[in-house]
Order: structure tokens, then sequence, then C-alpha cells
């Protein structure tokens, strides 16, 4: 039997759009296309969009029902199923658990996050904030800890302890701008 899997991060992209309000696929990838704050990041094509909701429904995060158009004689409407909630909720507020995440995962988790209350966004960047400040101590200390010769690894371990040093400024950064607009 196959192993049932969870929701990959642009699923849950569309399960936050999807919670926003009743929408069908048509309307779904015009919107993912032509808003901003999503295409920056993200891209798909239409049929990945198909497969995705089909994938969705199947696994009763989004229910679909079929109501006339003025084009065709019928579309599907996609909904947000109560599981679909509780797993987008749950999703939302849970911090990425591996550093490359942040720029892909995160950033969805940021853009429905910012439509929530501060003290949920800000307990959010906390956790997360707390989580990358361990991953910087453990790449001090497993610098700290390569030969001299190892160059390379130096090198590689440096790059990653930047690029972490650099999410947790950004992440306090983001706190700011959120908290300059309350």
């Amino acid at each position: 039997m196959a192993r049932k899997q969870d929701p990959l991060t642009i699923e849950y992209l569309l399960l936050g759009i999807i919670r926003q309000k009743p929408i069908h696929a048509y309307d779904l990838d015009k919107l993912l296309n032509e808003r901003e704050e999503l295409n920056i990041i993200w891209r798909f094509n239409q049929s990945q969009l198909y497969a995705i909701l089909e994938k969705l429904e199947k696994n009763h995060l989004i229910e679909s029902t079929l109501e006339p158009g003025a084009a065709y004689p019928f579309r599907k409407v996609y909904v947000l199923t109560e599981h679909g909630e509780d797993s987008f909720q749950e999703w939302k507020i849970k911090p990425v658990d591996k550093s490359r995440s942040l720029r892909s995962e995160f950033l969805a988790k940021l853009y429905f996050l910012n439509d929530d209350p501060l003290n949920t966004f800000e307990s959010v960047l906390f956790r997360q904030i707390e989580l990358c400040e361990g991953w910087v101590t453990a790449l001090e200390r497993r610098l700290k800890s390569v030969d001299g010769e190892s160059a390379y690894i130096r090198m590689v371990l440096q790059f990653r302890l930047e690029n972490l040093n650099a999410a947790v400024a950004w992440l306090k950064e983001c706190l700011e701008i959120r908290r300059g607009l309350e």
C-alpha cells in the first residue's frame, strides 16, 4: 500500500489561497500568474496546477462542487475541507526544519502569516529565529573542529554560516517591518 505523502510547499500555498475564497482552477491559475507576491517565488504551468488540485482533493484537503459557468456548462469550484484547514494552520505556524527551506517554504508561510494577528506572526518568527540560531551555533562548532588543511570544507561551512546569519538578520528585519505596520 502506498504511503500517503504530506503536502509539498506549493500544495500548502494552494490550500492557503483556496482558504481565502472558493475558486475554480482557471481563476486560481490566473491569480498565481498575475499576483506579483506569488509569482515572484513560485511558477508552474496549468497542467501542474490541475494535477496538484486533483491530489489535494484525493487527500481530502479540498473538495469541489460543479457550478454553472458563463462559457462552459459546468466548472469545478474548490473549497477547503476541515482537514485541509487543520493541515494548513498546522503547517503555517510550524518553523521550517531545514535552512534551505527558508527560501521557498518559509516565504510561503510568511505570505499567509502577514495577514495574521501580530502576536501569531511574532511567535512563528521567534521560533524560526531560535531554530536558525541553533543551526548557527552548530555550524560554528563544526567550523572550529575542521582541521587547517580542509580548506574546501571550511569554505563551504563558512558559506552556510554566512547565509544563516543573513537569514537571522532578515527574520529580525521582518519582525520590525511588520511591527511598523501596526
